[in-house]
């Protein structure tokens, strides 16, 4: 059959429109990236994961208009979770199995010559990046210009270090000697001479070291996180804001006064209450920050927390008390918030089921149209797609992975195994009350072995790249030492 001819004016007309489109999809803006993490929170905490605390109403509806993963693996204490989420790479390859408080200890910090973290391909790629917060896993005192090695164009952190201004340098110099000796009594004192992340807080402001009479911390850290936004709304940019909050002032005073209330004296549930409060404010004024500069349909908010809650506190969620799973592999401490919301990119009100922390990575680098580095192993996998909710896309994840020391878990949408050999049916018993370990039930036999599977499949831990330092490492090396 023969096709009648187009004339030529039509089919230049077609090249020039499928050239525009084409030309309007490179030049398309790149979405800016907005990372918050609180610190020391657990899910039990969030009305949008069955809290009934009332603490969190502007998280929640960011949760609720926005894409919630219902599960999601992180390591239980800050120093691996926060390597795990940077790096893309599970504990047992990183070596950082263990917590490693190098801004408060030394001895070693995160290197960017061995670990690429994703701010920095994105800055490669013309993004700007900033962090403010907390960052604690280099000792900013003695590297200097890490944090731009790693990939940050400008910073405003807490440095977290033993506060030399107050400590005589004899006693630092006793400190030293505590931390070369594994002692727990002898470092004990001086963690409670930590510089302040709270009230008249010390912070560097690349790398200038201030103290801010008078001034409330996280006040003075959201004023900075607006203040980078406002000047690069321009262009694309990644802000990482790991705020201080919801962490105790140390890890011997688990709750501080916020503006809500200044008395001292309250109970200590109230306080921490409190203090999700307060960062739930902040959060929602800085997404309002974002509506007002026109940024908001180009910028993805992720909203995550680093581990479970301080265990001396408790939260109803779902009709059943919670105790903070802080240093555990319980879904109370490794099973953290993770939601992103941006209204014109990501559809919103959506659930999906697992993700972990090494997915971060991979997923903001796709979603930024940048290629992770080459030669660099990362075990995460993006949910760039189902995020943006193209059509037919499935949940990436069959499983998720968690590590604390030796021990490792995985778990899919129900059930849970430890390399240890506990079993659970997670999704109905979530408080880990009933051990499936001997059930015979075909369901279970056959999750059991699938996820027995996985825990065979991956490779021995990689030794640490230093000795780790922390008040769980020293207890971990003085027990052979005790029994001895």
């Amino acid at each position: 059959m023969n096709r009648r001819r187009q004339p030529g004016w039509f089919c230049a007309t077609v090249a020039v429109a499928l050239g525009c489109q084409i030309l309007a999809a490179d030049t398309a803006p790149r979405p800016n990236i907005v990372f918050i993490l609180l610190d020391n929170c657990g899910q039990e905490w969030f009305g949008s994961y069955g809290s009934e605390e009332r603490c969190t109403p502007r998280m929640d509806r960011l949760a609720r208009e926005g894409l919630r993963f219902a599960h999601c693996y992180a390591s239980p204490v800050c120093g691996p979770s926060r390597t795990m989420l940077l790096t893309g790479r599970y504990p047992f390859r990183t070596g950082f199995t263990l917590h490693h408080d190098a801004a408060l200890y030394g001895g070693g910090g995160l290197d960017p010559k061995r670990e690429i973290i994703w701010p920095r391909p994105l800055r490669d790629a013309g993004y700007a990046t900033g962090i403010v917060g907390k960052w604690q896993i280099n000792k900013l005192s003695e590297e200097p210009g890490v944090l731009r090695r790693h990939g940050f164009d400008e910073h405003v952190v807490w440095p977290g270090e033993v506060d030399r201004d107050k400590v005589a340098p004899a006693d630092y110099e006793k400190f030293l000697a505590a931390v070369r000796a594994d002692s727990v009594e002898g470092t004990a004192p001086f963690v409670r001479q930590i510089e302040s992340r709270y009230w008249d807080p010390v912070l560097l402001r690349n790398g200038r070291r201030e103290r801010l009479a008078g001034r409330f911390g996280p006040d003075v850290m959201q004023e900075a996180a607006f203040d980078f936004v406002r000047r690069h709304r321009e262009r694309p940019f990644v802000l990482y804001y790991p705020m201080v909050l919801t962490h105790g002032r140390t890890f011997t005073e688990p709750v501080v006064p916020t503006p809500l209330n200044m008395d001292p004296n309250r109970p200590h549930q109230a306080m921490y209450a409190d203090m999700v409060r307060y960062a739930d404010q902040l959060v929602g004024r800085f997404v309002e920050s974002l509506d007002k500069l026109g940024l908001r349909d180009r910028t993805i908010v992720f909203v995550a927390t680093d581990n479970g809650t301080e265990k001396s506190m408790v939260a109803r969620r779902n009709g059943r008390k919670v105790t903070g799973g802080l240093y555990q592999l319980t879904e109370a401490g490794g099973d953290v918030v993770l939601f992103a919301n941006c209204p014109k990119l990501l559809p919103g009100g959506r659930t999906v089921a697992l993700a972990d922390f090494t997915d971060i990575y991979p997923t903001v680098c796709e979603l930024a149209g940048v290629p992770p580095p080459k030669d660099f192993i990362l075990d995460g996998r993006s949910h760039a797609s189902v995020l943006r909710g193209e059509p037919g896309v499935k949940p990436v994840r069959e499983w998720i992975l968690n590590q604390y020391h030796t021990t490792r878990v995985v778990r899919d949408n129900r059930f849970k195994l430890y390399s240890t050999g506990e079993f659970y049916d997670a999704s109905a018993d979530p408080d880990e009350k009933t051990h499936l370990a001997a059930s015979a039930e075909p369901p279970h036999a056959a999750a059991r072995e699938r996820l027995a599977a996985v825990l065979g499949s991956l490779p021995a831990d990689s030794p640490p790249p230093f000795k780790l330092l922390s008040q769980s490492a020293f207890r971990l090396r003085m027990q052979p030492k005790a029994a001895k």
